[in-house]
């Protein structure tokens, strides 16, 4: 009960984090999923996270969305997710702790990719076909590519509710590739599916009083030190349990 109501808050801070900034939120809710379920279950229920978080974001910026460059980030995804989904039934879960902390921890590391012009249309084709592979492993691909959705010539909303609405579409390509190629039963998870949806849209319905209030840069700090510590963990269990 105590796990549950620890994962239901850091769900809810992901998604009000990830709702103003764009950031983090998203490594954060995998990084607290990890703490209750095992990773081969942790990763799918994400996808249903960041799907209601998106899904919500994308609808209140609809008419600021940029559906031409989401149409092309979203062309090749499903090829990539299915095509992950496949190896992914078949990996050992202390692997993929291994993979996903390595992968957090990577995120953290101020290295600062900075596309010198805005990407064309065949960029966002690749990266969503890239996207959709990787994510089915590791998650969380917000900071892969949010370089590419900062260098479109639009305002914060606008690039946040475009990134938003091309998340929301690899999340769909998620869940159908592990539903159907990894053959996941996610109706035996309905009940957790429905807690862990309901914590992203509270996140997402408080941010929105205080949206343009706060700075992008506030919750910085305390985000990656929870990320860090809850990465290092999941890293030190899946080398454990692999070499001890």
């Amino acid at each position: 009960m105590e796990s549950m109501i620890l994962l239901f808050a850091l769900v809810t801070l992901g998604s009000f984090i990830s709702s103003l900034t764009g950031l983090g939120g998203g490594s954060l809710i995998l990084a607290g999923l990890l703490l209750v379920y095992p990773p081969e279950l942790a990763i799918p229920l994400h996808a249903f996270t960041q799907f209601s978080a998106n899904a919500l974001r994308a609808g209140l910026y609809f008419k600021k969305v940029n559906w031409k460059v989401v149409a092309a980030y979203g062309s090749l995804m499903m090829v990539g997710a299915w095509s992950g989904a496949l190896i992914f039934e078949h990996i050992n879960s202390s692997w993929l702790k291994i993979l996903v902390g390595s992968f957090i921890i990577l995120s953290l590391i101020p290295f600062k990719f900075i596309p010198k012009d805005v990407p064309r249309m065949r960029t966002f084709v690749f990266l969503g076909a890239f996207s959709g592979f990787l994510g089915i492993f590791v998650g969380a691909v917000g900071p892969l590519v949010t370089p590419f959705f900062n260098r479109l010539k639009i305002d914060r909303n606008g690039m946040i509710a475009t990134k938003s609405a091309g998340q929301m579409i690899l999340q769909v390509s998620k869940i159908l590739a592990f539903g159907g190629a990894a053959g996941i039963n996610f109706s035996g998870l309905k009940e957790n599916i429905g807690l862990l949806v309901l914590g992203t849209i509270l996140g997402v319905a408080l941010s929105i009083p205080v949206g343009n209030k706060i700075s992008d840069e506030k919750f910085d700090k305390a985000v990656n030190i929870m990320l860090a510590l809850i990465s290092i963990k999941v890293l030190y269990e899946g080398i454990g349990e692999l070499f001890f």
